[in-house]
């Protein structure tokens, strides 16, 4: 996707948002994949198209286990308005999930 869909605001989720958005997310963890601290999600909202960007805190992941994965809810973050959102609210008000994992040394 790369056109803005003017959507209405929506608060919801579907299982489609999530095959789409597994094949269009750019993930990046920080520092590094071997003891995250932060996960980045990046790309088009798989519902409006907009660009979004996602950051999910995973430091209290790291005392538990030199790996793992993490499942991150994450919710249209765009720089749109859509016809009905709340005042002052930017996104379509979607949210998809990914499962992040990573392996730890």
């Amino acid at each position: 996707m790369t056109d803005h869909d003017p959507l209405a605001y929506e608060v919801t989720y579907s299982l489609r948002l999530n095959e789409i958005a597994a094949t269009t997310a750019e993930v990046v963890l920080h520092p590094d994949e071997v003891r995250p601290i932060d996960i980045e999600v990046t790309g088009p909202c798989p519902a409006c198209g907009g660009a979004t960007v996602h950051i999910e805190p995973v430091e209290f992941v790291r005392g538990a286990a030199s790996d793992g994965a993490l499942d991150i809810e994450v919710i249209c973050a765009c720089a749109f308005s859509h016809e009905d959102a709340p005042d002052g609210k930017t996104g379509c008000g979607r949210s998809w999930r990914l499962t992040v994992e990573w392996d730890g040394a």
